[in-house]
């Protein structure tokens, strides 16, 4: 596999959507406007990333940083990229990059949130969202005790004190305020010809809340009432999601074959066994004098090493109690000598 080549971790394919998850679909969608090469690995849980938390990028020897959130994992992801692989922001004007920071900001403080709730605190989106993520692919209690543990998770990170009604409508209002801004720019992406990474953050919303049962009813009537939305999600996917994301199987499987160890037809080549040469014995290397002088160095330090072990054992008196074996050797010796004293009375009498 080429070194370039980055592997997204992601929550599968549903509902004809990229993958189930938003923030998901806001990480391939940095890569695909990047044009950046990867392959995605789809995980029937978080778990099985390398982070434990979806999205995750690998590339080389980098692993995007284990995240509280999918949000917060897919920001990790646009970070990477924008500095490693392509920066979408780099043509903008100084006032397009103030505009892109006060949307972001809303997409992160409303929109968020808003797709939050509507997936793991509202009865019916938690009820898709867990048929989908989850559905029979774990085993009982496992399909009920993760989801359940999910939930409570996100609900703990939810804002404090921010009633369902209100997350809805605040998200309602910065889809219109969006729509106003490609209505009156009548570009192609957000901010012009080009996209940016603005555009990577709609589109897991976005086509999330146009798509999905698990999206609450005033997010899909909003996003559908608005043609300029509809229009730009469209051209959104026949640019850059009109082909499927390769999957890492086959990128790894492709990349076995090219190297000819795969047992391609035509491209590999016998061994020397197989065509019953024997291998040239390796030339002998003499050592240099330093390589001498280093094993002789070696050899004394070893020597000396072990000396100083031995020494310890036998004079330090922990193991080995010479005193004591000397009074019993000489308690043992007096004894023998009054034996034969004793011996010695017994023949006279």
């Amino acid at each position: 596999m080429s070194g370039s080549v980055c592997i997204l971790y992601k929550w599968p394919e549903c509902w004809g959507l990229p993958s189930l998850s938003p923030a998901c679909i806001q990480a391939e969608a940095y890569l695909r406007l990047a044009g950046a090469q990867f392959a995605v690995e789809s995980c029937p849980t978080s778990s099985s990333s390398p982070t434990g938390q979806l999205p995750a990028l690998e590339r080389d020897a980098f692993i995007s940083p284990a995240e509280p959130d999918e949000f917060a994992a897919a920001g990790g992801v646009l970070a990477y990229a924008k500095k490693h692989i392509k920066d979408l922001d780099a043509h903008l004007s100084l006032a397009q990059r103030a505009d892109l920071l006060a949307f972001t900001s809303l997409v992160e403080s409303r929109l968020n949130v808003a797709t939050l709730m509507t997936c793991w605190c509202e009865p019916r989106g938690f009820a898709e969202m867990k048929k989908a993520a989850y559905g029979n692919k774990l085993p009982f209690p496992l399909s009920q005790l993760i989801p359940w543990s999910k939930q409570r998770e996100v609900r703990r990170r939810l804002p404090p004190h921010v009633e369902p009604d209100q997350a809805f409508a605040d998200a309602a209002a910065v889809l219109d305020a969006l729509a106003d801004r490609l209505r009156s720019s009548g570009a192609a992406f957000f901010f012009g010809a080009a996209p940016s990474s603005l555009d990577a953050l709609l589109a897991g919303h976005l086509l999330f809340y146009r798509v999905s049962p698990a999206a609450a009813p005033v997010l899909q009537d909003k996003v559908l009432s608005q043609p300029v939305l509809c229009e730009y999600l469209d051209r959104l996917l026949g640019r850059h999601f009109a082909l499927p994301a390769t999957p890492r199987a086959a990128l790894e499987q492709a990349a076995a074959a090219g190297g000819g160890g795969g047992g391609g037809s035509g491209s590999g080549s016998w061994s020397d066994a197989a065509r019953g040469q024997k291998k040239a014995p390796p030339p002998k290397v003499e050592p240099s004098a330093a390589e001498l002088t280093f094993r002789r160095h070696s050899t004394y330090w070893l020597l000396g090493a072990g000396a100083a072990v031995a020494a310890y054992v036998l004079l330090s008196g922990r193991y080995i109690q010479f005193a004591t074996l000397l009074e019993n050797a000489v308690e043992g010796a007096d004894d023998d000598d009054d034996g034969d004293d004793d011996d010695d009375d017994g023949g006279d009498e």
